[in-house]
């Protein structure tokens, strides 16, 4: 079954205004790098406001499995949601700005995607021209956040797998 255009339009306009939130708290996380205090909430805050739009990808593809624009922005969502969840629980202010740069990327390319659902491809060539580069930065990131740990880089290979 394929995705309604009106559905997909609402889906483009309410996530481009997450995505408007997003940049701003990944810019209240690059300004809080140095500071004493771990920015702890932010990071939830950033976690959960993706978690919105991953939520209603899931329930769109339920409507249109297969769509791959809806498919790449379930999955990098749920990605960057655990990262963030992750980051919390490490607590490591050093990685802070390497958290808050992957994040930046990542919600371009999500902008990016998101204003191509609508085309007869849904997105897949923009995905398909970026996608070598997230599992690049992917694996930087895994090995920064856990160095020589096997089982956290087994975490983000799997997370890759999704993508």
């Amino acid at each position: 079954m394929e995705l309604d255009k009106e559905i997909l339009r609402d889906f483009q306009t309410e996530s481009e205004g997450l995505m408007d939130e997003l940049e701003s708290v990944v810019d209240e996380l690059e300004d809080a790098a140095g500071e004493d205090a771990f920015p702890e909430a932010k990071m939830k805050e950033f976690a959960q406001k993706v978690d919105r739009i991953m939520g209603t990808a899931k329930t769109l593809l339920t409507m249109g499995p297969g769509h791959s624009g809806i498919t790449f922005l379930a999955n990098i969502c749920e990605m960057c949601k655990t990262m963030g969840y992750e980051a919390v629980a490490l607590r490591r202010a050093n990685l802070l700005p390497i958290f808050a740069g992957f994040w930046a990327e990542t919600v371009e390319l999500m902008r990016e995607v998101l204003g191509a659902l609508t085309a007869a491809d849904g997105g897949a060539p923009v995905i398909a021209g970026r996608t070598a580069h997230l599992e690049k930065r992917l694996q930087w990131l895994a090995e920064k956040v856990a160095p020589g740990n096997e089982a956290e880089k087994q975490k983000v290979i799997a997370l890759l797998k999704r993508l």
